[in-house]
């Protein structure tokens, strides 16, 4: 297993707790209504304090350094639906936590979208990223308020 490069390692990091909150959300959408309820609330917590900016900082520091390649172009324009997508899943979960009722298929379809969407990063477009992307670009990524600026 090759180690992810440290320009990336933040991202990574973000993908761990991530699918944590995924799992426990699935693993939730199996059990009782009120146990679903109290884990979508605790995901969309998550999701409002993590993720919104995971996914900004790919998509305004990290995706834009590979644009122009031929062959990150068509991915990077999937991973970016699939924020969209997964934006939309959570905006449902959101109205159904406000109602007090969550329907068990939206908490498993986001846990699914979230974990897929994660695999292809992990998988695809990370490597991607570090074949195409200079080092020093890599390097020198500042990724938003966690004042991470490799030396």
């Amino acid at each position: 297993m090759t180690r992810r490069h440290d320009g990336l390692m933040p991202l990574t990091h973000d993908h761990h707790h991530a699918l944590a909150h995924a799992r426990r959300l699935r693993v939730a959408a199996g059990g009782e209504a009120r146990e679903l309820l109290e884990e979508s609330q605790g995901f969309l917590d998550f999701f409002q304090k993590d993720t919104l900016h995971h996914f900004r900082e790919e998509e305004e520091v990290v995706f834009p350094l590979a644009i122009a390649d031929e062959r990150a172009s068509e991915l990077l324009s999937r991973v970016v639906t699939e924020h969209l997508q997964i934006h939309a899943l959570v905006a449902r979960l959101a109205l159904e936590v406000d109602k007090g009722r969550v329907d068990k298929g939206t908490g498993l379809r986001l846990a699914e979208a979230l974990e897929a969407h994660i695999r292809l990063e992990e998988g695809k477009v990370f490597p991607l990223l570090e074949e195409v992307v200079s080092d020093d670009q890599l390097r020198k990524i500042t990724l938003g308020p966690r004042n991470r600026v490799p030396a």
